[in-house]
């Protein structure tokens, strides 16, 4: 790791640690090409044993919305003097959702520099203008981006884009017409910066919060906001990398001001560290944190989200549902595994052909797809033994399922294949990003090829 760095986390250290942080003595932040910033065991350190507390993080020193309400550090058990002025003019508070405004806040103590609290954190973090370090896919050059056409992520990564140029927009504005002071410096490129931290390394309220700190934080907010409707920023917390087969907890009780990561796994000398972000898919993790896990005998993380199309009256959120390179039923489908679990008990999910199919999918074609009797027939009650239906499996409606879903997929895989991928006019070999966007492409067109073969068996 270079010195600067290295400099850089000693303070942040020691700034978090003389708030009540805490590092565990055997574990350093360590530097390399593949998975950057991350939480290791030093050299010199003993095997660290289940059960070890790796970071302690109090809500003190946290960053969030919350802060922006009172321009300060939330201080857990302590009444405030006087009512508490807030950061941004109160049209702005009022009208900016919290999401934003914690993001807006981060880039006021950005703006603040030495005279900041979290100078010693936000030094730490990604710098902006340096936006290849901090850039998510939705914010990388356009010849990048273009690696991801056809593929789940670049039509988020359009969404993604709208909202954030419409958020920024609609916020700056309020300060521009209630004459904040220096307005003009809180840019586009900080407020994408600002996006990409929240988005990379928050976490929501209502997860690291005790029972005692979500009652005050549920207390401090304006009528109207819930206590997920912004997320936190926890420094120090934020640097173990994702594993998703790490066993951890998010201790809240042992200290009802902090939350603490436990690992629940034995860590040798110079092993990583992992927290767990939880069950995403690699278009997940791509889009919100900038990188996928490979696929292995023992695990995959491919899967191609569909997402069912809603009315335009409707206010609802649309359904979305996954597909997967392997069956969901094996062992290495553990995103797939871990879905929530179809309330209908169909003999439509035991049809081999769908098994790379989420159940709930197969749930919802069939009840557009299928007739009155056919509906009798796959709903009747299990067995006893509460695995079989007694009636056959209707197979018209099977047929038509089928047909759907290789029509759709069909399309899918040709929009994916037909876009051309061009090497540099300079000859240059692809960046980092375009290495990740071709690993991702080839990836989907994988999960979809698997998916349509097994549909042909």
């Amino acid at each position: 790791m270079k010195d600067t760095d290295r400099t850089r986390f000693e303070k942040l250290a020691s700034w978090a640690q003389g708030h009540g942080a805490r590092l565990h003595p055997a574990l350093e932040v360590y530097h390399d090409d593949v998975t950057k910033f991350s939480l290791r065991v030093k050299q010199s350190a003993s095997r660290l044993e289940p059960g070890f507390v790796a970071v302690i993080c109090p809500l003190l020193i946290t960053l969030s919305y919350l802060n922006a309400l009172i321009d300060g550090p939330f201080v857990p058990s302590s009444s405030p003097s006087g009512q508490p002025t807030p950061a941004f003019p109160a049209r702005f508070m009022a009208s900016v959702p919290p999401h934003v405004i914690g993001r807006f806040f981060l880039i006021h103590e950005y703006l603040k520099g030495a005279d900041s609290f979290w100078k010693p954190y936000i030094t730490a973090l990604p710098r902006p203008e340096h936006i290849a370090s901090w850039a998510l896919p939705a914010f990388w050059p356009e010849e990048d981006l273009d690696f991801l056409e056809g593929t789940n992520a670049y039509v988020a990564t359009e969404e993604i884009q709208a909202n954030v140029k419409r958020e920024f927009k609609q916020a700056r504005k309020i300060l521009k017409e209630e004459a904040f002071p220096n307005w003009q410096d809180y840019s586009r490129v900080l407020y994408n910066w600002a996006f990409c931290i929240f988005t990379s390394r928050s976490f929501r309220p209502s997860l690291i919060a005790s029972p005692p700190s979500r009652e005050e934080i549920i207390n401090a907010l304006p009528s109207g906001c819930g206590i997920d409707d912004f997320s936190i920023l926890q420094p120090l917390f934020d640097i173990p990398n994702h594993s998703i087969t790490a066993k951890y907890s998010w201790d809240l009780t042992s200290d009802p001001t902090s939350c603490q990561l436990i690992c629940g796994d034995a860590y040798e000398p110079s092993d990583q560290a992992y927290n767990n972000y939880g069950m995403k898919t690699n278009s997940e993790l791509l889009l919100g944190y900038g990188f996928v896990l490979p696929e292995t005998e023992q695990l995959h993380n491919d899967y191609v989200h569909l997402r069912k199309r809603q009315e335009e009256t409707s206010t609802d959120k649309p359904k979305d549902f996954l597909i997967s390179l392997r069956p969901f039923k094996h062992p290495s489908s553990l995103v797939g595994r871990a879905r929530p679990e179809s309330h209908i008990h169909s003999p439509l999910h035991e049809v081999p052909q769908f098994s790379h199919f989420e159940p709930s999918l197969i749930d919802d074609l069939a009840s557009s797809l299928s007739t009155e009797e056919e509906r009798r027939s796959i709903n009747q009650p299990s067995l006893e033994d509460g695995n079989v239906n007694p009636n056959p499996v209707p197979e018209a409606l099977v047929g038509r399922i089928k047909d759907a879903l290789s029509e759709k997929l069909g399309f899918d895989l040709h929009r994916l294949q037909s876009v051309e991928i061009e090497e540099s006019e300079t000859g240059d070999a692809f960046n980092s990003n375009q290495q990740l966007a071709l690993h991702y492409r080839k990836q989907c067109e994988k999960v979809l090829v698997a998916a349509i073969q097994a549909l042909g068996n």
